[in-house]
């Protein structure tokens, strides 16, 4: 990571954590809001449903590229996370947060253990094996809509995933 980046990481984090109403408007200033979104209703039993968990604490496997976070522009590309992928194989590459609490223990972003042991107790069907990190505090998201999304949806809906959990960073 360059030096500049690990400078700007500090001023977001510290900015985001002492000026939080101004800081929301700062990032969600370009988002439009769509109410035409349906509403979506679960067609079976939670314990017959497949689970996903979609990240954008900016969590990927260790053996996969970190997301560039010197790109000024943000890293809009996704990182498919397995299943069956434990926490020492995951790894956190974020700048607007502390990402200390998530190094240390993965699942405070990425609950992935949790989920497994969801479908191990019968309470849900299946853990997918996509699962998505992605690397939020995008602030222009036009590849992210037109690209990143559109991809997680066919990753997902080819996976016949169900429910699919969102765990901002």
């Amino acid at each position: 990571m360059k030096w500049s980046t690990k400078i700007k990481s500090k001023i977001a984090v510290a900015y985001s954590s002492n000026f939080i109403e101004s800081y929301k408007k700062f990032t969600l200033k370009h988002v439009r809001k769509n109410e035409n979104v349906p509403e979506a209703l679960l067609q079976k039993p939670l314990d017959q449903c497949k689970v996903a968990l979609i990240t954008t604490a900016g969590v990927h496997l260790k053996s996969d590229p970190p997301f560039n976070v010197d790109n000024p522009a943000g890293d809009h590309t996704i990182r498919i996370i397995s299943s069956d992928a434990k926490a020492e194989d995951l790894e956190i590459t974020h700048i607007y947060y502390d990402t200390k609490f998530a190094k240390a223990d993965p699942s405070v972003v990425f609950p992935l253990q949790q989920i497994r042991e969801l479908a191990e107790n019968g309470v849900i069907g299946a853990v997918s094996n996509v699962n998505i990190g992605l690397n939020g505090g995008i602030l222009d998201t036009t590849l992210v809509e037109t690209e990143s999304i559109p991809k997680a949806v066919f990753d997902l809906t080819n996976e016949q995933v169900d429910i699919a959990l969102l765990v901002p960073g």
